[in-house]
């Protein structure tokens, strides 16, 4: 008999090694504990099952949000197995109600925790064994046809009950989130395999709980930064008292990685070791998930299945499951912006479609429009259009010139999310619409942003109209601004290229004269802002951009990438028009007049719009001329930028303007960055030197940008306010149709005074007006933030991905021509290039030393790693390499 202490020894021994093999400390791993305690779940009848919709490709890439009907049919969800689960409903209540599981009161022991994992394993080993010969029909939403005779199990399909809806904005698919739920459904089990579900719902949950943070896990492949930069990254997703449900304390006293629930009463007490971790058991789980970014349950995971317990092991998985496509976007998952419209969500846009209700129109301030010749000019691609222009003639008793007033039509989306409605929430947890190369994820869903907000041709449309005449020299006549809710209907639906092709072939001018009066009064404004020093005349070349489109094709099965190469705000010249090759850019774009047109107009607009503020008159006070008034202030938020500081980088603006000299281009539109502030925003007017300008307001696209549909509420209730001011002047009542949020004020005081109540005054004798509904521009800027780094990384990743299918795809050195713009670090010999066929701004670290500024290289690709975002390049064979001209890289 082998004495104790090798017995130990063994004992010891077997137990480092099990817990190698799990990749996880047995006693550190959520569950695990020496005085255990059941953890608690809320009664499974109270667990809100929650849908998401969208538009989303059949090969299951990004959700493409814009074909109405496409979102109409993908809300339909299968009756058989909603009744189904209906009928378990009541079975998984008592069974809950059975174990008296209130949630926080237990915990699982270490073996429960066992169980659930290898539970789950099973079914992922499952999905994986099926996945090579399952269909797509496989992974879609149950069919209502499926009359599956098998006998169905209460357990089984209480499992799928609890995974139902649990996986939203985890995946960018339906196809994803239905194969996640669909573990979990019994049919997909019998007949292949003997999986039986715990009849413990808590392991069940503890299962789909695990699933969630293996993805969350898998999302941070590639991040970069700091720990403080990632929670910069999404700390739209707090909330005042967010505690994370995974926190774990460590004992210093018994120096290990565990977690401590003290029980002592004293320092000689003995601490008890439990693992610490309260269930996501509610409509919060998943933001909290990503905001702690909890993984132990995944790492774990990972381990029991023996996987690589990394970023990429987990992504690996999820995409062998058929969960994730190879190019999906984690950038945009992790970031916590909502990827699906939710069931709910696409109900209540639907109930909006049939609001009549407009208060514009009840107070008499709603203009009839209809008779302008209105044009809107878009990309051809545009759904949501939420802007027009028009020209109006006006007479002219001082000279026989007509004058022309230019009127700005933006859709008027507050008419249907006004204030305090369903449909206004929706908009605020987005914050902005979404452009990436692969979709477009609108702020409203795709029957409101592309159908009725949208300023579709030959439709009477409701809209916020702006006209103004313009000074010879292009200057706004600040008394002739005219701004009012209208009716309007859209003559012409134009792409950037048909306004193009108009102009150039003289139409134009002559049927369609009014484009080219708008294109005269946009030269002026042009002009009038380079005068007043806006960046086209600081910048007079700016450095082009690409546009990155991706489009998955059906019969190649993956993605077509294309690039198109604009100049960033096409000033009226680029490097196509240049006079010698050194200037020379076949890639750019050539000059736009359309563009420049919708672009004036737009900035035209904006400040109009606060110089239009600036001479309205205002008041605080309740009482004018003895009658009771509601009080009309009008608070905005101005856009400003400062002047950049040129005297204290004396230096440096020198360096500047001998750029601009020796006619470097490039170079000179690079170094003049350095030089421009961040733009803030205040409810005080100020100069914006960027655009040029003494005031401006952003409001020209309240489909896309919450802000600016902050504004046009703002206006509305400003007008409305003046308009029921006016009415109360003459004695007349307030029509019972307007509410204290189309007003933002309470009014039900006004009503008893009117009604001849003796309680409607205050003790002192005047009226008590309280402000309703404060409008708060800062809201949601948290969300709107974080797009930023998702469009980018999103841009990076197409645009690495571009390049890595033209290295894979040619037996050559893939080399691109570039110009250096500056040197970024003189220690490092590190220089900013811009790379003309990509249309593309990198860094480069220099082989052959100091570079001069414009210096053209030929640079061939040294490694691309799309997931990663890694790039780098190195000097070329001029005579050894290839030099594609194509535009449109070939499916990988």
């Amino acid at each position: 008999m082998a004495p104790p202490s090798i017995c130990c020894t063994l004992v010891a021994a077997i137990f480092l090694i099990c817990c190698s093999i799990n990749g996880v400390d047995s006693l550190s791993r959520p569950g695990s504990s020496v005085s255990s305690r059941r953890r608690g779940l809320v009664n499974t009848s109270e667990v809100p099952v929650l849908r998401s919709t969208c538009i989303a490709n059949r090969s299951g890439g990004l959700p493409r949000c814009t074909d109405i009907k496409a979102v109409r049919t993908s809300t339909k969800r299968s009756r058989r197995h909603s009744a189904l689960l209906s009928q378990s409903s009541s079975e998984a209540a008592k069974n809950t109600e059975r174990k008296g599981v209130m949630e926080g009161k237990f915990q699982l022991t270490d073996e429960e925790v066992d169980q659930s994992m290898e539970y789950l394993a099973s079914l992922i080993r499952h999905r994986l064994n099926t996945a090579k010969t399952a269909s797509d029909a496989s992974d879609v939403n149950p069919s209502e046809d499926d009359n599956s005779s098998n006998p169905l199990d209460d357990n089984n399909i209480t499992a799928y009950r609890l995974a139902k809806g649990r996986f939203t904005d985890l995946t960018t698919t339906l196809r994803g989130e239905y194969i996640l739920e669909n573990l979990f459904l019994p049919q997909q089990q019998q007949q292949q395999t003997s999986i039986q579900h715990p009849t413990d719902i808590r392991l069940i949950q503890h299962a789909i709980n695990t699933l969630q943070s293996l993805l969350v896990y898998a999302m941070q492949i590639g991040v970069k930064g700091s720990e403080e930069m990632q929670k910069k990254m999404v700390r739209h997703l707090f909330r005042p008292g967010d505690v994370d449900p995974q926190l774990q304390q460590v004992s210093k006293k018994k120096g290990l990685g565990e977690s401590v629930e003290s029980t002592s009463t004293s320092a000689a007490t003995t601490t008890t070791i439990t693992s610490y971790w309260t269930p996501l058991w509610n409509s919060n789980s998943i933001r909290l998930l990503k905001y702690f970014r909890n993984s132990s349950f995944g790492i774990q995971l990972l381990a029991t299945m023996i996987r690589k317990r990394t970023c990429q092991g987990a992504f690996d998985l999820l995409v062998e499951m058929g969960v994730w496509e190879f190019h999906e976007d984690t950038a945009l998952l992790r970031s916590g912006f909502p990827v699906m419209f939710l069931e709910e969500e696409s109900l209540v846009a639907r109930e909006a479609e049939n609001n009549t209700r407009d208060p514009d129109a009840t107070l008499g301030l709603r203009k009839d429009l209809r008779h302008h010749k209105i044009y809107t000019i878009d990309s051809a691609s545009t759904l949501d259009i939420d802007d027009g222009i028009s020209v109006e003639v006006l007479d002219n008793n001082e000279t026989s010139e007509p004058r022309h007033r230019y009127w700005v039509h933006i859709a008027d989306v507050d008419r249907w999310a006004p204030r305090g409605s369903k449909l206004l929430e929706v908009a605020e947890r987005r914050g902005t619409s979404l452009y990436l190369p692969t979709a477009t994820m609108p702020m409203f869903p795709p029957n409101m942003s592309a159908g009725i907000m949208s300023l579709e041709s030959y439709e009477d449309k409701c809209a916020l109209s702006l006209g103004v005449e313009i000074n010879s020299d292009g200057s706004i006549i600040p008394t002739s601004i005219v701004l009012t809710p209208s009716t309007i209907n859209v003559d012409y639906r134009l792409t950037y290229d048909q306004v193009d092709e108009m102009l150039d072939e003289g139409v134009g001018y002559t049927e369609e004269w009014q484009i080219g009066a708008l294109l005269s009064a946009a030269t002026k404004r042009r002009a009038h802002r380079v005068e007043m020093g806006s960046t086209e005349g600081m910048v007079p070349f700016p450095i082009p951009k690409a546009l990155i489109d991706s489009k998955f094709d059906e019969e190649k099965h993956n993605y077509d990438i294309s690039l198109k190469i604009e100049t960033t705000h096409n000033s009226g010249s680029n490097m196509t028009a240049g006079e010698n090759e050194e200037h020379y850019d076949p890639y750019a774009s050539p000059v736009s007049s359309s563009q420049l047109i919708v672009t004036e107009m737009m900035i035209m607009a904006g400040e109009a719009m606060g110089k239009w503020q600036s001479e309205q008159p205002m008041h605080e006070d309740v009482e004018v001329d003895g009658r009771i008034q509601l009080p009309n202030e009008l608070k905005l938020p101005f856009r400003r930028q400062p002047a950049p500081d040129f005297k204290s980088r004396a230096q440096e603006a020198k360096q500047m303007e001998f750029l601009y000299a020796m006619n470097k281009r490039y170079p000179h539109a690079w170094y003049c960055r350095r030089f421009f502030k961040p733009a803030s925003v205040s409810e005080e007017p100020g100069v914006h030197f960027g655009l040029g300008l003494e005031c401006y307001v952003q409001w020209s696209s309240p489909i896309r940008r919450l802000t600016d549909l902050q504004v046009h509420a703002a206006l509305k209730r400003y007008l409305r306010r003046r308009r029921v001011n006016a009415m109360l002047l003459k004695g007349l009542p307030i029509p019972y149709e307007i509410t204290n949020m189309d007003l933002g004020y309470d009014i039900s005081e006004i009503r008893k005074l009117s009604a001849g109540c003796d309680d409607a005054t205050t003790a002192n004798g005047c009226i008590s007006l309280k402000e309703v509904d404060p409008i708060d521009y800062s809201s949601g800027l948290g969300i709107i933030f974080a797009v930023r780094p998702i469009q980018s990384s999103s841009t990076n990743y197409w645009m690495y991905e571009y390049i890595r299918r033209k290295v894979d795809g040619s037996k050559d050195e893939v080399m691109f021509e570039c110009i250096v713009l500056g040197c970024v670090n003189k220690e490092r010999n590190q220089y900013a290039i811009y790379l003309y066929e990509l249309g593309l701004e990198h860094r480069y670290l220099s082989e052959t030393g100091k570079l001069e500024e414009g210096r053209r290289l030929w640079l061939k690709v040294a490694s691309v790693n799309p997931r990663l975002e890694l790039l780098s390049f190195s000097l070329a064979s001029r005579s050894g390499g290839i030099h594609a001209q194509s535009t449109s890289a070939p499916a990988a």
